[in-house]
């Protein structure tokens, strides 16, 4: 992965603050990836998200379906953005990301560590 695919955003990836994420995440059929570490994640998640870290995706991507709307997720948003390059160039067309990610979305929702 090119160290740049974490900060450029790719065209087609839609992004969300963390105000607006909560409510995206509801909607039907809308499956949250959390693309942090194990250790990340084992330190605090959304409860919906499945957890497929950013290294084991291009692995994982046969078992996702194309057609499904996806939110990532990761810690500062860097990860989730190239998640999302992975996706977009392998076909998915739904396909968002938390801008700042669990650290946006833990001071939104006022979630200490």
């Amino acid at each position: 992965m090119p160290f740049l695919s974490y900060f450029i955003t790719p065209k087609g990836l839609a992004e969300y603050g963390p105000e607006d994420f909560g409510a995206a995440i509801t909607a039907d059929n809308a499956k949250v990836v959390d693309v942090r570490t194990k250790s990340e994640f084992a330190h605090g998640h959304i409860d919906t998200a499945v957890h497929i870290p950013l290294s084991d995706l291009k692995n994982q991507i046969s078992n996702l379906d194309k057609n499904g709307k996806y939110y990532l997720i990761c810690a500062t948003g860097h990860r989730s953005r190239a998640a999302a390059t992975i996706l977009l160039k392998n076909g998915f067309t739904n396909v968002s990301h938390l801008k700042g990610g669990m650290l946006a979305w833990n001071r939104n929702n006022k979630i200490k560590h």
